[in-house]
């Protein structure tokens, strides 16, 4: 398994860790490996977000030509909500 030293952590930074690691139960080096692990994930996510969006956004617009006068769903929730 691969190591990595970091140098120069501001000592809020690393209060905080510390912090946060207690709270949870974990060591600092634990709650370290979590949030990179974390950080990776949404990293990844908004690759595939990132891909996928444009499709999407072509979709929401055909949606929006081919039905110009569909209701407002802001407006359906209101109104349902209000006929209560």
């Amino acid at each position: 398994m691969a190591n990595v030293t970091i140098r120069n952590i501001p000592e809020e930074t690393y209060k905080r860790l510390q912090a946060r690691a207690e709270e949870r139960g974990r060591s600092l080096n634990a709650e370290v490996l979590m949030i990179l692990a974390d950080e990776d994930h949404w990293d990844i996510r908004r690759r595939q977000i990132s891909r996928v969006l444009p499709s999407l956004r072509r979709l929401r617009d055909k949606v929006s030509r081919d039905y110009p006068k569909a209701p407002d769903s802001v407006d359906l929730i209101r109104a349902d909500r209000d006929s209560r």
